[in-house]
């Protein structure tokens, strides 16, 4: 004769409706909003750019397929009450696992240490799983309600086992930045890729790049280059296949954005100078050679050629100011002398603060904390 338990199918349904909930708000949250950047750029590398990722479908699928693997998982271990959770180890492995992007992935894709550490981790897995359904058999039936000691256990479970795919994915901040901004180029969004990253100190040569085209697309490169933290050097405001470059966005496309594709490897300055020559250049390209001589800090080349392309008055672009400011003042016979009342008190103000901090260390944060945003910090204090 066959019984049902009544009470203990109830009980463990609570349990196993709140753990496939809990389950699918992580993954959607961690795959569409955290994620979904560096999914499209492995897509993007391993299709060799023949499809593109969409963040809505790639998540729901994604999902889909975890959760039948759960499914699986479930059939082959039977764990539930408060061991139901571990259900969805194998599924929150392969989540960790597709999101462990590495962010030279445009290099080559490896699995790395994954194509033997996963599959000793789910054995490991099954063997655990066979052990407490053995312990189950043993224990008695209790309560499982949302408050109940099962859905609490389950719950820490869930929290150590998500704490492990957040470290296993990629968690390079710099390498979000560069992917969203790359995605935002993509669909013309300049705004949106200028917005990536723009409250964090965080930053690398590719970005910069990325950046200063975005800011010579709206025609403001001049104006607001070194608002952004910069660290890049005038080599790398254009492609190169060893140096700063794109992943998903074409790099060709900033090529033909300044004048003209190269026929062959060359140098940015030497570049921006054949093209200027040869009569190819668009007018982003003189702000190019300009801040290319900012980002050098080398301010004689910069005042010499800025006469070149721009009348020296008080409507050139703020950095443009804020760098002849700073020549005037560092040379005792300048070549070209310019002065204006605003920009020379707030220079005379940043000497007086760097007057009151001998110590170099609280120097740097006391005019990081005022002057953060201007050439001048840059010059002076931006990393070289």
């Amino acid at each position: 004769m066959n019984f049902n338990n009544p009470h203990k199918n109830n009980s463990t349904a609570v349990v196993k409706a709140a753990c496939a909930i809990v389950f699918c708000v992580f993954s959607f949250v961690y795959l569409y909003y955290y994620q979904a950047d560096i999914l499209a750029v492995a897509q993007h590398v391993l299709s060799g750019g023949l499809t593109h990722y969409d963040r809505t479908v790639g998540c729901v699928i994604i999902i889909i397929v975890l959760f039948i693997l759960q499914i699986g998982a479930y059939v082959t271990t039977r764990l539930d009450r408060q061991y139901h959770a571990l259900t969805y180890l194998p599924s929150l492995l392969v989540l960790a696992v597709i999101t462990d992007v590495g962010s030279d992935i445009d290099k080559g894709f490896s699995f790395g240490v994954w194509l033997w550490l996963f599959p000793l981790l789910l054995v490991l897995w099954w063997l655990a799983s066979c052990i407490l359904r053995n312990i189950q058999l043993y224990q008695d039936i209790k309560p499982s309600g949302l408050f109940s000691r099962n859905m609490w256990i389950n719950m820490l479970l869930f929290t150590l086992m998500f704490f492990g795919v957040g470290m296993i994915g990629n968690g390079n901040d710099v390498f979000h930045y560069r992917m969203r901004a790359e995605y935002c180029l993509i669909n013309n969004d300049t705004d949106g890729a200028l917005a990536v990253g723009a409250e964090s100190q965080a930053t690398d040569s590719c970005l910069t790049q990325l950046r200063a085209y975005a800011l010579a697309r709206k025609g403001i490169l001049g104006e607001k280059l070194f608002t952004y933290p910069v660290r890049a050097t005038s080599e790398d405001l254009l492609p190169t296949a060893d140096g700063a470059h794109c992943i998903m966005y074409p790099n060709d496309s900033i090529y033909r954005f300044l004048g003209a594709l190269p026929s062959g490897r060359i140098k940015t300055s030497k570049y921006l100078k054949a093209i200027e020559r040869l009569g190819y250049a668009r007018p982003p390209v003189r702000d190019y050679i300009l801040c290319g001589y900012l980002l050098d800090r080398n301010l004689d080349a910069f005042v010499h050629a800025l006469p070149l392309y721009y009348e020296v008055n008080d409507s050139l672009p703020k950095h443009y100011r804020e760098a002849l400011t700073l020549y005037t003042h560092m040379r005792s016979k300048p070549y070209i002398i310019y002065h204006n009342v605003v920009m020379d008190t707030d220079f005379n103000d940043l000497q007086t603060l760097e007057k009151q901090y001998p110590l170099p260390s609280a120097r740097r944060l006391a005019v990081l904390k005022q002057y953060a945003g201007t050439y001048w910090w840059y010059y002076q204090y931006g990393k070289k």
